[in-house]
């Protein structure tokens, strides 16, 4: 029987929990199916998509090369890594105009490689007018909330340690230019979720909560579709990975989404 049949997902790892305890709980953790609440505005209808038991496939008439940085604003074209207050505050400051940056989609990470099973966010985000597309990266470490710009995706290589081997578990999509959140909606919604709780939490508040609290947001004011890849139920979990236990078919179909995240821009 799944854990999450008792401990509900937004009590799991309360306070009631000692860490001892709460580190034994998410080895055998298994989530449920993602829940998502009705858009907070009428001007984005919510779009409904029913789990799925298969990865999203990418289509080449959905998918602008969009993988160089010609024509990208200034900040996105080498790499850098800002607070979620920076950001927000690098955004308003930045001289070309970023109205026709639209976020295509939104997904969640677990990286296999990573101390604790670190879980953080990627954002693929368009210009509408040139088809134009970069990703952006964004979680909670343990020495704050960040944002990653001008991570060089197509050379296979990591900032770090936090992002090896990503496993996506859900992705969040938006049909249609009119739809699409803009750059500065998730500047603002990555920032105020910093400012709700500031501080990494190892028993609560930590890069699982961050990840979860920001694509419920983001699906809650402008909708869209959220898909559960075949590897959702091992959201906030820790999946065990060393030289004796290797999980090959994780390992396999976390290597096999690096690969397409060098390749393309769907997700």
């Amino acid at each position: 029987m799944s854990l999450c049949l008792v401990l509900p997902r937004h009590r799991f790892g309360s306070s009631r929990f000692n860490t001892v305890v709460l580190l034994f709980l998410r080895l055998f953790y298994h989530a449920g199916p993602f829940e998502t609440v009705a858009p907070t505005t009428t001007a984005v209808p919510t779009q409904s998509s029913a789990p799925s038991a298969q990865a999203p496939n990418a289509t080449d008439a959905d998918e602008p090369s969009g993988l160089g940085c010609v024509g990208q604003p200034e900040g996105f074209n080498s790499y850098r890594k800002f607070s979620t207050q920076e950001w927000l505050r690098h955004l308003s400051n930045v001289p070309e105009n970023l109205t026709d940056w639209k976020v295509c989609s939104i997904t969640w990470i677990k990286a296999l490689a990573s101390p604790f099973s670190h879980e953080f966010l990627q954002f693929v985000v368009q210009d509408v007018k040139s088809g134009q597309r970069t990703r952006l990266a964004a979680g909670r470490e343990e020495d704050g909330d960040w944002v990653l710009v001008g991570w060089n995706w197509a050379s296979g290589e990591t900032p770090s340690d936090h992002y090896k081997l990503p496993l996506p578990l859900l992705s969040l999509e938006f049909d249609g230019h009119e739809k699409m959140p803009s750059m500065h909606a998730l500047a603002d919604v990555l920032a105020a979720t910093t400012r709700r709780r500031p501080h990494y939490r190892f028993r609560r508040e930590m890069c699982w909560w961050y990840a979860e609290t920001v694509l419920e947001e983001m699906s809650a004011k402008y909708g869209g579709s959220v898909t559960e890849w075949p590897w959702s139920r091992y959201r906030y979990s820790f999946v065990v990975k060393t030289s004796f236990i290797r999980r090959h078919t994780l390992t396999q179909h976390a290597e096999a989404f690096k690969t397409r995240l060098a390749a393309e821009m769907t997700y």
